[in-house]
């Protein structure tokens, strides 16, 4: 097998599951995950790139117990993978049912979204923006989306959100 330096190909379930961080040297033709039953990809929905998976060098052997990462955006065309879609569309949902809120500032949150689940230059300000905003509501989709947040927030924000401690 000839080999190059570069990423090797991911396969991930639509529902964000890795399967595999390396297809090239993994012999698994699995079209549907284990873990959830949902499709497998190794390619965007959306421009056909290679999913990256881990980075290899060649003649360099690298032990680690760590997969790489679950991407959430695709590095050659931007968009959103699957499952960064159904996150983004469950948040969506779930604000939609903060009654508290006004329409202006439900969609004030759902615009912060995307600087919530990845780091952008934005996301501290858009955590601050959500703990003024969840700060003292009640309820059953409160409480919800207080978990939501605490499962795709990464631990960083979940300070300034007050939903872990330093």
């Amino acid at each position: 097998m000839i080999t190059i330096d570069g990423f090797r190909t991911a396969k991930i379930c639509s529902n964000g599951h890795m399967i595999t961080d390396s297809a090239e040297t993994i012999n698994d033709n699995s079209n549907f995950c284990k873990t959830c039953g949902a499709s497998i990809i190794s390619k965007c929905p959306h421009c056909q790139s290679r999913i990256h998976g881990i980075y290899h060098v060649e003649h360099v052997v690298c032990i680690s117990s760590e997969e790489a990462p679950v991407p959430a955006y695709c590095h050659n065309c931007g968009k959103p993978y699957p499952w960064t879609e159904a996150t983004l569309q469950t948040a969506e949902h779930i604000i939609d049912m903060l009654d508290e809120l006004t329409p202006d500032q439900k969609k004030q949150l759902v615009d912060f979204i995307p600087d919530i689940i990845v780091e952008t230059p934005k996301s501290r300000y858009a955590a601050l923006v959500y703990a003024k905003f969840l700060d003292g509501l009640q309820g059953l989709a409160v409480d919800c989306f207080k978990d939501w947040l605490k499962k795709n927030v990464f631990p960083t924000l979940l300070v300034l959100l007050n939903m872990q401690k330093q």
